[in-house]
């Protein structure tokens, strides 16, 4: 009679798994998941704090010292408690494996600490609070900020397949969880530019009636590209294809508008150059468009780029006009160094769509990893000797030299990060990456990016909350003009959530406003990529 049952509710599971793949809103992935996790005993696992995957006993313990503490109204005690340190992964409680054996989340441990830690910043935020003096608070705010750090989306190349990246944005941003800082590499620059030009209502609205599909779908079939297209490619075509969706604006322009820092790789064409990574803070007055055009500018199929940008005559003028530029996935497909550089990010969450990339490390046995690991760093060295080998023993024009160059950037990059939104494969394979979809299948791959994220929706709702409230603590506090953020992250999402969590910006005297500017030391200032 179990093993009957058993092999019932295994038969269900993988019915109720099958249904999960084709949900066609997130209100109905989560009924799913909810019923997935009472039959797979998921519900259960999470009720239960122990797991040898993390130190429950210490998150327990630590929870119930900040509880008592604001209980207790000890204010300076709790100050001190969340000096002693607010970590993404306090006793391992930020293992990826902790969000495998459930859908709808991880244990409700950590996820009643996250909430928590969350609680106790927004009761010490508010501006009036009179207990701890201002300037001190903000000091801590900026402090925490600054070791917390803060997450990243970034966005692949793939061709035509990148356009799954849009569905992943949508999805994203109807949860309020879209990152501020994005990056886009190929495919991906032109979804971090819709993206970072559209304030939230605007983008969402272009999924209305699939009025995205419609715009990135027609006239499609005059446009010819690929390696074997004998025909040169019309590039008065590809820009009017990418002036649908982005707007004629500057990086700086775009940045004023939705609050949102979008950053584009680039890679050079030729030996002596060094890729880039374009953004508001680097390169302001760089055109949205250009950007866009440069780091699709796939070798073999499109001609080398040259940038362009605002002058202070308003006209368009060449940026760097002894340049040109080529496709950002060369160097920097997912340019994690730099932004953590910049931006103090130290938590990336991919959306990978290229073939034989989408491999989510975390979701393998260890065992798996180990050989895996070994057999990447083995083939990436074969590689890497053979290609020397080439460059030092024969002789290598110009051109060649810059594709050996790039492959070798290709070989030295990671394609994978902390949170993995990956698609499965099926219609939409290699052969994929450089056809012109109909708008049936456009529709359908945008469909995919929302449900592949879905599922990643509960882990990055709560490894981010920690971080999300401490930047939306210090936009309402506006006490440093020159952090990177400048007035703080100004996007829709993120002033309703502040409206509703009552940590709106409060008006201050201008004595008060002065003695915390002159108290508080900058940190996290942006630097040059």
């Amino acid at each position: 009679m179990a093993k009957k049952l058993r092999s019932r509710d295994a038969r269900k599971l993988k019915h109720l798994d099958s249904q999960l793949k084709l949900a066609d809103s997130y209100k109905e992935w989560t009924v799913l998941a909810q019923q997935y996790d009472l039959l797979s005993g998921g519900d259960v696992w999470r009720r239960n704090d122990a797991s040898s995957l993390y130190d429950h006993y210490s998150i327990n313990t630590r929870l119930q010292k900040l509880r008592g503490l604001r209980r207790k109204n000890d204010d300076r005690g709790l100050l001190f408690a969340l000096n002693e340190g607010i970590h993404g992964n306090m006793a391992g409680m930020g293992k990826p494996a902790l969000y495998l054996r459930a859908k709808c989340g991880t244990k409700h441990l950590i996820e009643n600490y996250v909430n928590e830690i969350r609680d106790a910043l927004e009761y010490l935020s508010p501006r009036k609070f009179k207990a701890i003096p201002l300037a001190e608070r903000v000091e801590f705010f900026q402090r925490a900020s600054h070791c917390y750090g803060r997450s990243a989306l970034m966005l692949s190349g793939g061709g035509t397949l990148g356009y799954f990246h849009l569905g992943v944005c949508k999805a994203l941003i109807e949860q309020e969880l879209c990152p501020v800082v994005i990056s886009g590499s190929s495919a991906g620059s032109f979804v971090a530019a819709v993206v970072g030009s559209h304030s939230d209502e605007e983008f969402l609205a272009l999924f209305e009636d699939d009025k995205i599909a419609r715009l990135l779908t027609e006239d499609s079939g005059d446009l010819k590209i690929g390696f074997t297209t004998r025909e040169p490619v019309d590039m008065g075509e590809i820009k009017r294809g990418i002036a649908k969706l982005v707007p004629d604006m500057t990086l700086q322009e775009a940045y004023a508008k939705t609050g949102r820092s979008i950053n584009i790789s680039v890679s050079p064409s030729e030996p002596r150059q060094t890729s880039r990574l374009l953004n508001h803070i680097a390169s302001p007055n760089v055109t949205l468009r250009s950007a866009v055009l440069a780091s699709s500018a796939l070798p073999g199929v499109f001609p080398p780029v040259q940038l362009e940008a605002r002058g202070a005559d308003g006209e368009i003028q060449p940026y760097l006009p002894s340049r040109r530029w080529i496709d950002g996935s060369f160097s920097q497909d997912l340019p994690a160094k730099r932004l953590a550089r910049m931006y103090g990010v130290n938590h990336f969450i991919v959306s990978q769509v290229m073939p034989g990339l989408g491999n989510d490390p975390s979701e393998r046995a260890a065992l798996a990893r180990i050989f895996t690991g070994a057999a990447m760093a083995a083939t990436k060295q074969f590689v890497r000797g053979s290609l020397d080998f080439v460059q030092r023993y024969s002789s290598v024009g110009p051109r060649t030299g810059v594709v050996l160059n790039a492959v070798n950037a290709l070989l030295d990059q990671r394609f994978t990060g902390d949170v993995n939104i990956l698609p499965g494969y099926g219609v939409f394979n290699v052969g994929k990456l450089l056809s012109m979809l109909e708008e049936d299948e456009m529709i359908e791959l945008l469909k995919a990016g929302e449900r592949a994220t879905w599922e990643k929706v509960p882990l990055i709702r709560t490894t981010t909350r920690i971080g999300r409230t401490l930047d939306r603590i210090l936009h309402s506090f506006e006490a440093d003009e020159s952090h990177w953020l400048r007035s703080g992250p100004h996007t829709d999402s993120i002033r309703q959530t502040a409206a509703r969590s009552g940590v709106a910006a409060q008006s201050g005297t201008r004595k008060s406003r002065a003695k915390v500017q002159k108290k508080v030391v900058p940190i996290g200032k942006a630097k040059t990529a």
